[in-house]
């Protein structure tokens, strides 16, 4: 037997069976689905957020780390020179061939000394490095300068690197300024975005330089 309404319960009724309440139901689930949408957004900006900080930390570590190991290998060519009496282009190319740079230190092109040279020493330095065996070796790029510094051992001595040899790098005012900073702090210094003498017209990519000063 079917049972009485009552009249509360008509009441009741009638006011959820009505176009206002439709609408108002309509809009308070929009506005959930828009709540759950924007909490459900910020979840993954906020985990995307943390993913890509995480990454940065870890690159930014192991860029510094690679950066110390590069420098160890200058640190060691400053130990050569004053465990030497002299050291000579074979004891160089000793020392950077026993490093095997290309297996353990990808990215380094070579690693050399460069040489300063006083003006009033510039023609007997360019004499002693082409009775060496290169009987065309200038300073380069030539012109009178106040200063000059020299390119004069640089490892591997293939043929990129040889386009190097003999390069004043104090010509150059990138350059100069990180060996400028090297010598006045005694502290491993690394250039700006740099243009390398090696490249060539084709493929020609960025590079920087990392200095540490040899005091006489």
């Amino acid at each position: 037997m079917e049972k009485q309404r009552t009249p509360a319960f008509g009441k009741i009724e009638a006011i959820f069976h009505n176009s206002v309440a439709a609408w108002i139901i309509l809009s308070v689930s929009l506005m959930l689905t828009a709540a759950a949408w924007f909490s459900a957004n910020n979840f993954v900006t906020q985990r995307a957020h943390d993913r890509f900080i995480f990454q940065v930390d870890d690159l930014e570590s192991a860029i510094k780390q690679r950066m110390i190991e590069y420098e160890s290998l200058l640190r060691g060519g400053i130990g050569l020179f004053h465990s030497s009496n002299h050291v000579d282009r074979t004891e160089w190319a000793s020392y950077v061939e026993s490093l095997h740079i290309n297996e353990y230190f990808p990215g380094i092109g070579g690693v050399g000394f460069s040489k300063w040279v006083h003006p009033a020493d510039k023609a007997t330095f360019e004499e002693g490095i082409r009775n060496e065996g290169f009987p065309d070796f200038k300073i380069k790029p030539e012109g009178p300068r106040a200063a000059y510094s020299s390119i004069q051992f640089l490892e591997p001595f293939d043929w990129r690197n040889q386009r190097a040899f003999g390069y004043d790098m104090y010509s150059n005012a990138v350059r100069r300024e990180a060996m400028d900073k090297a010598r006045d702090t005694g502290q491993t210094v690394i250039s700006a975005k740099v243009t390398l003498v090696q490249e060539t017209n084709e493929d020609v990519q960025a590079g920087f330089l990392m200095y540490l000063p040899l005091y006489e």
